[in-house]
């Protein structure tokens, strides 16, 4: 398990290695959430947007990972939905496809409806016994309150306010990389501020109980499920594999998906070679295994 948390946080660029020592025992207490059957139905969050794109569109980081962490519940007897905004929704639906069920994928509007929308899900978390809430690569509000990405820029305007999700009274994980992502708030800002660009201006204040560091989000996600897999889980075998990766992954670049770090529509990850990439995933499936 250490092996595995160390390994999914190598450093990107990011100080992901220095930000996980605030979280290490995290990623244990929520795969054993989720291994033991103490929890067995989430809502996964995941999208975030990238405006300044020529072609906007969500980011290749946090579906892939979102899809792999509802499809390990499901596996296990659980269930998950898919959550995400109406900017992220053709990236995130596209990732879901195949894995996840259409009904099992729930988009927020913008504007005014959102709250009518939130009550919603809150009568779908009572009636399906949802107990836990997991983010994954989905960007929170920083100490002024706006959402801001790795580069400073507000992106309130594209980004549905879903950090009010953890309202509902659930168990909490979150699973980031950068600092600006919903879950940061469970480690003091300043040593985000010390290793990540712009860290004082993007560091997101809302905490989650349990905090997965990693250098991508995608790799975190796939931590977990390695984790859950050592817990004694090997119906989750089919997920270990690189080629369940890149199928999801051109799912995500086929629905107009960008790599975060040099937006352009190409099946890669935060500007990472799909060598550099791959080999990470292989690396942890093969600690799971």
């Amino acid at each position: 398990m250490t092996r595995i948390r160390d390994l999914a946080a190598k450093d990107v660029g990011r100080g992901s290695e220095v930000l996980m020592t605030f979280s290490r025992r995290d990623l244990f207490h929520a795969a054993r959430l989720f291994a033991t059957g103490a929890a067995r139905r989430a809502l996964v969050v995941t999208g975030f947007y990238i405006p300044g794109a020529s072609s906007p569109a969500a980011e290749s980081d946090g579906p892939v990972g979102a899809v792999e962490i509802a499809s390990a519940l499901r596996a296990m007897g659980g269930d998950a939905w898919l959550v995400s905004d109406e900017w992220c929704a053709p990236v995130v639906s596209a990732a879901a496809a195949g894995d996840v069920p259409d009904d099992h994928v729930l988009i927020s509007p913008a504007g005014a409806g959102f709250d009518e929308w939130l009550a919603s899900v809150g009568r779908l978390v009572r009636e399906r016994g949802i107990d836990s809430l997991v983010y994954i690569e989905r960007v929170g509000p920083s100490r002024d309150g706006d959402p801001r990405n790795m580069r400073g820029v507000n992106i309130s305007r594209w980004t549905a306010p879903l950090s009010r999700l953890t309202e509902l009274g659930l168990r909490t994980i979150g699973v980031g990389d950068g600092g600006n992502e919903i879950g940061m708030g469970r480690i003091d800002s300043l040593p985000i501020e010390d290793v990540v660009d712009h860290g004082e201006r993007i560091a997101c204040t809302v905490p989650t109980e349990r905090l997965i560091i990693s250098g991508t989000s995608n790799w975190g996600g796939h931590a977990l499920v390695c984790s859950m897999r050592v817990m004694g889980h090997p119906e989750l075998d089919p997920l270990l594999g690189d080629s369940w990766h890149r199928g999801v992954l051109r799912r995500v670049a086929d629905a107009g998906g960008l790599d975060g770090v040099t937006m352009l529509n190409t099946p890669t990850v935060d500007g990472l070679s799909e060598e550099r990439y791959y080999e990470e995933i292989r690396a942890l499936s093969g600690l799971a295994r």
